[in-house]
């Protein structure tokens, strides 16, 4: 008989053959188990896409270039910026043109950031953001409540790094 004579038709039953020998549990796999994998992939690509949007500090601004800059590293202070425009912003808070009423609502978002800090080392400290094209005149009287006012022990500027 051929082997197609012999296939689901036949009065013979198929008999499976087993060796003789018990099934060993503990032996080693040879594939890679990639789902733990991907799982710590996720997780990493959605905390680095949360950090991109936490790293934006301040309202953005077109800022001067300079040659020289420190390489020091972020103390997570208090961020003050200028616009264009002449308008104080604390963070993205925008309090509206440098007066002194706004002056004062910045000195108490400060101290208030002050007062529950992200970093310690933060404290005393100002990261200024002004704008490119701002008139000296609207960073001036800022620069002054800082430091009369507020007492400031640290400002620092923003800067774009220059291209080399």
């Amino acid at each position: 008989m051929s082997g197609a004579s012999r296939g689901k038709h036949s009065k013979h039953k198929r008999r499976w053959r087993m060796s003789g020998k018990p099934a060993v549990l503990d032996h080693v796999r040879n594939d890679i188990n990639v789902t733990p994998l991907v799982d710590v992939m996720l997780v990493l690509l959605i905390i680095f896409m949360l950090m991109t949007l936490i790293m934006g500090r301040g309202h953005d601004v077109r800022l001067p270039q300079a040659k020289n800059y420190s390489s020091e590293k972020d103390k997570m202070q208090p961020v003050v910026t200028i616009d264009k425009d002449g308008n104080l912003f604390i963070e993205k808070n925008n309090l509206g043109p440098v007066t002194d009423a706004t002056l004062k609502e910045m000195s108490q978002q400060v101290n208030a950031a002050w007062a529950a800090p992200k970093n310690p080392e933060g404290v005393g400290r100002i990261y200024l953001k002004a704008d490119l094209d701002v008139e000296y005149s609207k960073v001036y009287p800022v620069l002054v409540y800082l430091n009369k006012q507020m007492g400031v022990g640290s400002v620092d500027l923003a800067i774009a790094k220059e291209d080399k």
